[in-house]
């Protein structure tokens, strides 16, 4: 059985497409959150998730888009740079939408060639789990003690496989869509399980259709986005 695992797709339909045109002979899909926010097709990214039946966990850029649909005020906390891609994605959908991203468990697990996952987006912030007594702790915590070996994790957009022990491992098969500010690769990210072999795998793609169609979008400086993740991109922004 081959899965393929999907994390922070951010409305990026071209670095989704360019994924499965390599990885469509997967079996099961699963994704570890955020689908939409910083980028500018969450409607078809939506679509595309629902078309291939997408067992997705949901994330915070996700449960923010959510509440910005129902109450234009609900992310008055953050600062306005930080709301404009979510206001430019919450004008795309639609009532569907948003109830689909509401719906979207915050954990979910699965088993597969004898080996069980669990999902969840987040552990804690930008931290990663160092030990097994976090490990341990976040098992209780996050899944009330549920039994699995293998974790995956989203939210940070690196790419890692990390042994805590001969059997537990947590896994982030990066960003689909745009790396962090020092990471200067620009390939969508993502990871496949084949009969329980971990892979992480990279794909380049066409980021010319992206960066045109975002640089005309009204968006404050700091969600210019494009300017290092799609763009031509010598230094971090």
């Amino acid at each position: 059985m081959k899965v393929l695992i999907l994390s922070d797709l951010h409305s990026n339909i071209h670095a989704l497409e360019a994924i499965w045109a390599r990885e469509n002979g997967s079996d099961q899909i699963y994704c570890v959150g955020d689908l939409v926010d910083y980028g500018p097709y969450p409607k078809e990214t939506l679509d595309w998730v629902r078309t291939h039946d997408v067992q997705s966990v949901q994330g915070n850029h996700d449960a923010w888009v959510s509440k910005l649909y129902r109450d234009t005020m609900a992310l008055d906390n953050l600062p306005s740079e930080d709301r404009t891609w979510a206001e430019h994605n919450v004008s795309l959908l639609d009532e569907s939408d948003i109830t689909f991203l509401e719906q979207l468990p915050v954990t979910l697990t699965f088993s597969a060639d004898g080996f069980s996952y669990a999902l969840t987006h987040i552990y804690d912030k930008y931290r990663e789990i160092k030990s097994l007594q976090q490990y341990e702790e976040f098992r209780q915590d996050r899944f009330s003690g549920a039994d699995y070996k293998r974790l995956l994790l989203g939210h940070t957009h690196r790419q890692a496989i990390r042994h805590l022990s001969d059997d537990l491992l947590w896994m982030n098969p990066g960003s689909c869509s745009y790396r962090r500010p020092d990471d200067m690769d620009q390939t969508a990210h993502y990871a496949t399980i084949t009969d329980g072999t971990l892979s992480l795998g990279r794909v380049s793609y066409d980021h010319s259709v992206l960066f045109h169609v975002t640089q005309e979008l009204k968006l404050n400086e700091r969600e210019h986005k494009h300017q290092w993740a799609w763009g031509p991109r010598d230094t971090p922004s």
